[in-house]
């Protein structure tokens, strides 16, 4: 007896399927979920566990991060003796009077690596990029608020030459199409620009594909339409350094939504994500997709629901989000609504515009 019971079990295990019975009840099913921290180990993860308890490198697919931790240099000033008036991160030595201590915010989001061996980039790009991947960090801390902000290490790859990049391409990524003028890879968590044009233009492609970078490392398996989403917006942002958030809008997906029939947001939500990428739709998908964040972002009510989707997805969806039912959950009026109030923005939105957020 013993035996069978042992070799009931066994084949329970290998089949990885768990079976729980109990008296005068139907046998139930739980699967045994497999989530992959990298090529080299796996482990074995019960639906039933709390996404709390799980080590962040599992959750979601979730890119190499940590958590975001506030930081603070101390910033002496004082005068000498000679009655010079001095600025420090070390405290003075020697004689001196009027000594003040200010401590200093360091905010160390990310760090961000930038290769630009195969690229002439105009002057200031390098510092015009890292000022807008902090605004990107700052809009998700300050104005969306979302849960557990994550510092990583950002990766950006400029090749100016369009043969070179496309060979690169090919090689690391090669399921990206000819049109491509950037794309984000996961196994290498690098993001890679065809560097050509002005400053502007460059930034917006590396803006648009460090969001794919950040989202990856925050929130793991976000779905297709919010990744492309968030990417598209962000990559019009106004980069500044003080606390006000503009956005503008791209009149490019603008005249491709007020040219063609737009698709209902339930069918749009349940695309996979190779029919997202199909080429006979993809740029109605990318105009739809960066329309209904830029629409989202105008309001607290559209914020919040953005806010409480990105930290949905970086704890419980690892395996697919349900836009419909969260958004009917989450929105008042649910997805009928939203559609229906984002059509009406649509018809009176206007090209050259932008939004701008106060108050953080």
């Amino acid at each position: 007896m013993k035996l069978f019971i042992q070799l009931v079990i066994s084949l329970v295990v290998l089949s990885g399927v768990i079976v729980i019975t109990s008296p005068n009840s139907t046998p139930t099913i739980k699967h045994v979920t497999k989530r992959f921290d990298s090529a080299s180990s796996k482990k074995e993860i019960s639906p039933s566990i709390k996404a709390s308890s799980i080590p962040v490198s599992n959750r979601c697919d979730r890119a190499k991060s940590n958590r975001y931790k506030v930081k603070y240099n101390r910033i002496y000033q004082w005068v000498d003796e000679n009655g010079q008036a001095q600025v420090s991160d070390r405290m003075p030595t020697g004689q001196y009077t009027n000594l003040q201590i200010k401590k200093h915010k360091i905010n160390s989001f990310f760090k961000l690596t930038i290769d630009d061996s195969q690229a002439q980039l105009p002057a200031y790009t390098k510092n015009h990029v890292e000022a807008g991947v902090k605004k990107i960090y700052k809009t998700l801390k300050n104005v969306l608020k979302v849960s557990d902000i994550r510092s990583t290490e950002l990766k950006l790859k400029f090749i100016s030459n369009k043969k070179s990049f496309h060979a690169y391409r090919q090689q690391v990524a090669p399921d990206t199409n000819y049109q491509t003028t950037g794309f984000y890879t996961d196994r290498l968590h690098q993001s890679t620009i065809w560097a050509v044009g002005d400053r502007q233009h460059i930034t917006r492609i590396a803006m648009h594909e460090a969001t794919h970078a950040i989202v990856a490392a925050m929130f793991g398996g976000a779905p297709t339409w919010l990744n492309e989403g968030l990417a598209s917006f962000f990559e019009k942002q106004v980069i500044t350094g003080n606390n006000v958030y503009s956005y503008e809008l791209i009149n490019e997906h603008l005249k491709t939504l007020h040219a063609l029939p737009l698709p209902s947001l339930k069918h749009h939500f349940s695309q996979t994500h190779q029919q997202w990428h199909d080429a006979r739709k993809s740029n109605l998908n990318y105009a739809v997709d960066w329309s209904l964040v830029y629409y989202l972002m105008h309001t607290n009510k559209g914020r919040t629901l953005i806010s409480r989707l990105l930290d949905n997805v970086a704890t419980s969806s690892c395996h697919g989000l349900n836009a419909e039912r969260f958004i009917n959950k989450n929105y008042k009026g649910g997805l009928v609504a939203l559609e229906n109030s984002w059509k009406v923005w649509l018809q009176k939105a206007r090209p050259n515009t932008m939004i701008t957020i106060h108050g953080f």
